[in-house]
């Protein structure tokens, strides 16, 4: 038997901590032993449910939640080559079918028939998990647990940047100081963009300090007004690309003031709620609105290389607390006192 913690059905909390069965795995499959498990913003909106979860996702009850997450391989199945027992890995939770015309270009993230672990099939906030080998990344030597945990949502910050295409010296901007705003942001750093600008509200002056440190230019909307300060930076002409990493129905129609003519904005955020945009304006700027989800095969190996490059993620994660204390992991984040918050079985 194991320790989990399980979403028991569809309605706000019914979550709970409890022992179930370690897996058996199928000859294509590993058996994973968690080490650190991060608590997504998904996994934040299964807790306390609602309409727009409800009408996005399926979820079986009950179900292990959990999809950010690094281990050790503890059993290997017999048809697996080339994984071994007592490997650092990660798990890429995207359970794409391989066959559609999207898996064919290596769009696993739009596969016709995509599953995910922690909703579909059940995730990490466990002791163990058995997930298909094809699905498993090695860690470099290099990189940590917690780096590894946190290398999903890297993922998804690299995939919203290769969406919107960089130029050389243009100017972005961020609106949202969470974590994936800011892995946008070191994502940016990384590849030379050296002018970005980070909005967030005065509850997370912490996270848009922690911008500032990380080389952007940073807002707190309440006390100052993003689109003058913006247009002031770049003569009235507004920024080339600007990124919606906050998920609120406002982001996308402040975007619309924030960015230049013919300008890109990438839209990672999930809102609760519809978002109201002039579309009018969209054609009378020329504006390119981009969707972005997930990441697609060739993000992971990326990912690798620049934490092996020596891109520092570990800030991400302010929080480390144990499997059973994850009603106050949830706490923290409903209190906006943590970016990552990891749970460790």
């Amino acid at each position: 038997m194991m320790n989990a913690v399980l979403k028991c059905k569809g309605a706000p909390g019914h979550m709970k901590f409890a022992s179930v069965p370690i897996p058996s795995i199928s000859p294509d499959q590993v058996l994973i032993e968690v080490k650190v498990c991060g608590i997504c913003g998904t996994d934040r909106s299964f807790y306390h449910w609602g309409e727009a979860i409800a009408n996005t996702y399926q979820i079986d009850s009950p179900r292990i939640l959990g999809h950010e997450f690094a281990g050790v391989v503890a059993q290997v199945g017999s048809a697996v080559q080339g994984i071994k027992t007592g490997e650092r890995v990660t798990v890429n939770p995207i359970y794409y079918c391989g066959q559609c015309s999207y898996c064919a270009e290596g769009l696993i993230n739009i596969c016709d028939n995509r599953q995910f672990l922690g909703i579909n099939l059940n995730g990490a906030f466990a002791q163990f998990i058995a997930v298909k080998a094809q699905n498993v990344i090695k860690l470099p030597d290099s990189v940590s647990f917690i780096s590894g945990a946190l290398m999903e949502p890297l993922c998804v910050a690299i995939h919203a940047v290769e969406r919107v295409k960089p130029g050389l010296g243009e100017v972005a901007v961020v609106i949202g100081a969470g974590a994936i705003g800011l892995l946008i942001l070191m994502v940016l750093k990384a590849i030379g963009i050296s002018r970005v600008i980070v909005t967030g509200l005065g509850v997370h002056k912490d996270r848009l300090q922690l911008a500032k440190s990380l080389g952007a230019e940073t807002i707190n909307i309440e006390e100052q007004d993003p689109v003058s300060i913006v247009k002031d930076i770049t003569g009235g002409r507004g920024a080339d690309m600007v990124f919606d990493a906050a998920g609120r129905p406002s982001a996308v129609s402040q975007a619309m003031k924030l960015v230049a003519k013919r300008g890109r904005i990438g839209i990672t955020g999930f809102p609760a709620k519809p978002s109201e945009i002039m579309m009018t304006e969209v054609s009378l700027k020329e504006i390119s609105l981009i969707g972005n989800r997930a990441y697609k095969l060739k993000t992971w190996q990326q990912a690798c290389k620049l934490l092996e490059g020596g891109l520092n993620v570990e800030p991400m994660a302010t929080h480390t607390l144990s499997l059973k204390d994850w009603e106050r992991a949830f706490s923290l984040i409903d209190q906006r006192k943590g970016l990552r918050v990891l749970l460790a079985p």
